[in-house]
Formats: structure tokens, C-alpha cells, sequence
């Protein structure tokens, strides 16, 4: 079944899909692998899985290679999923193209803690590199917001009363 007909089907009744009150212009997305969380189908992890095998290859080719084979969607997919790490880091998980048979064993994660931000953005640099470039940087954007949440803010010191005031205090 081809990248387009599944997201027909699915686009409206994904259990993903954050359904909000009034007339909202923008629809969100729950799904780990939509870096945007904006839904799409660009962004969509479930269906959008073509643009993974096109890694290294001519535009050209691609397109060829898309359409000559309906089912390369189905047998071929790079899926990027960054979530945090607790209390300090992140977690990037991939999906593999070759054990796309397989759930359980098609993720790979990989736990970047040590080292500062610039040491963890080459870490999501290096994990999403061939990736499409336009996702590779919500991915980056993405790792900087968990690390963003992750940073503890500074002790509020409290001011002591001197002079006068402290007297009367």
C-alpha cells in the first residue's frame, strides 16, 4: 500500500491526532516520531517512510525508484524518535531499514548524557546525518528544548533588610 492512500485513510481518525474545541487552523500530533508534532504528512513517522531510502542517491533516481516499486514504502522506512533521558541528556531512537519485518528489533537507541549541548547537538548531527534536511533540523530543535527543560534555574536569594528597616524588623 503506497505512502499516499495510507495517510488517507488514516489521517483523520489517528489515534495520534490531538482533536481540539472551536475551529483551530493548526492540527497536532501525539506521534514519538513527528519532531514538529505538527499533523501532517510530512511529518507523519507512520507513513512517511520513502524519504529514509533515498539516503545517498541522485533526486533522480529516487523518483524513479518510487515510481516503479508501489511497495517501497512498506519495505523500506528511517524513522527518528528523540525523547529525554530523565534528568539529565537524550535519547535518540532510529528505526533500521533492514529489520523493517522485525518491531522489536528495528529501534535502535542511543543515550547521549555525557558532555555539554554542543557535544549532544553532534551526537543528533551524526545519528540524523543523510536523514532529510528539513527533519534534521526538528530534530536538533527538538534535543534543545528537552535539554532547555532539563536545565535547573538559579537559587532566588533573598534580600537581607539593612539599616533602618532592620531595626524595626
Amino acid at each position: 500500500m503506497s505512502a499516499d492512500l495510507a495517510w488517507l485513510l488514516t489521517r483523520s481518525t489517528s489515534s495520534f491526532l490531538v482533536k481540539r474545541k472551536g475551529n483551530t487552523s493548526i492540527q497536532l500530533s501525539r506521534d514519538a516520531g513527528n519532531l514538529t508534532n505538527i499533523h501532517s504528512f510530512k511529518n507523519s513517522s507512520l507513513n512517511n517512510k520513502s524519504y529514509g531510502a533515498a539516503v545517498g542517491a541522485k533526486l533522480s533516481e529516487c523518483l524513479q525508484n518510487i515510481s516503479q516499486q508501489s511497495n517501497i514504502y512498506a519495505t523500506t522506512g528511517f524513522a527518528v524518535f528523540i525523547a529525554s533521558a530523565g534528568a539529565a541528556g537524550v535519547v535518540i531512537s532510529h528505526k533500521k531499514v533492514a529489520s523493517s519485518n522485525k518491531p522489536a528489533a528495528s529501534i535502535v537507541s542511543k543515550k547521549l548524557v555525557h558532555g555539554g549541548r554542543r557535544a549532544i547537538a553532534k551526537g543528533v548531527a551524526k545519528v540524523t546525518k543523510g536523514y532529510r534536511g528539513d527533519l534534521s533540523k526538528a530534530a536538533l530543535s527538538r534535543a534543545s528544548r528537552i535539554l532547555d527543560t532539563q536545565v535547573q534555574g538559579k537559587k532566588q536569594y533573598v534580600k537581607k533588610v539593612r539599616g533602618k528597616k532592620a531595626i524595626i524588623a
